[in-house]
């Protein structure tokens, strides 16, 4: 499914972003929400394929959460993705698997 055509206000800790990456990441990348006590948010992203597998790759900030108990807003995801998470590609490229 798109990121952009998620129809839910949550994503939770397991959600995995697939994207197309480049150098340094390979041609497909995965980045999985994890739990993250040590943040403002609870809340990060950790490369889960290729090279850089098992990465810390992003602490999202406090503006991150969504009203739902432990889950990051979705809405924030799409409106962010370039400036928080991956700038090297647009927002309706990316699929989540939940």
């Amino acid at each position: 499914m798109r990121l952009c055509d998620y129809k839910e206000a949550a994503l939770y800790a397991g959600t995995v972003f697939r994207f197309s990456g480049k150098y340094p990441f390979e041609e497909n990348v995965d980045f999985m929400l994890v739990c993250y006590p040590d943040t403002e948010s609870g809340f990060a992203l950790y490369c889960i394929s290729g090279y850089h597998k098992g990465s810390l790759e992003v602490c999202l900030p406090k503006e991150a959460l969504g009203e739902a108990c432990r889950a990051v807003s979705a809405k924030w995801v799409v409106k962010n993705w370039n400036e928080w998470i991956y700038p090297d590609c647009p927002v309706e490229a990316v699929s989540i698997i939940i």
